[in-house]
């Protein structure tokens, strides 16, 4: 976990590199290692391995978010089916960092589309009963809005402002 934070301090690692075209041979295992954690890892059912699960995916996942669009496409479309079942979890702290986590992967040149594919969960996440699950599920909406969507997105924050909270009306209303 903590390599993948010290990672992060240096989001030009892979940049420039020929990944698996014969370029760099230190990048190339880097590249490799995180995909196996992207595509391998799976969330255990054991609460403490649980926890751990998500910490090391949630950082890998920020790694693919920090290296931008220099990262194989791959890694960013893995990091993205990671989120979207992060947001689908009962547990509110995951649901919180995978909304969170997603908006800054969909302003990733090329990204919105797949963050667009999990605009029904973000929907039901503005129904939470958590009020920060319900902040970050309207900041990914304002990221994931655009022509295509933005008639059933209105349109559904209207009808949510009737029975929303003051404290997120407000918000709501200005973006």
């Amino acid at each position: 976990i903590k390599l993948l934070k010290f990672l992060q301090l240096y989001p030009n690692a892979v940049e420039g590199h020929d990944i698996g075209m014969g370029g760099n041979e230190h990048v190339n295992q880097l590249i490799n290692v995180v995909s196996r954690i992207i595509f391998e890892t799976e969330v255990s059912d054991s609460i403490n391995k649980s926890n751990a699960d998500h910490a090391i995916l949630f950082e890998a996942v920020n790694l693919v978010v920090v290296w931008g669009t220099t990262c194989p496409a791959e890694m960013l479309e893995g990091a993205m089916r990671i989120l979207g079942k992060f947001i689908s979890v009962r547990e509110p702290n995951i649901r919180y960092l995978g909304l969170m986590t997603m908006a800054k992967l969909a302003q990733i040149e090329g990204s919105v589309e797949g963050a667009k594919k999990h605009q029904a969960t973000v929907l039901v996440s503005l129904k939470d009963a958590d009020i920060s699950v319900r902040r970050r599920a309207l900041d990914l909406l304002f990221v994931i809005c655009d022509t295509d969507n933005a008639e059933r997105v209105v349109n559904e924050l209207i009808a949510h402002l009737v029975v929303a909270d003051a404290s997120i009306r407000e918000e709501m209303v200005l973006k």
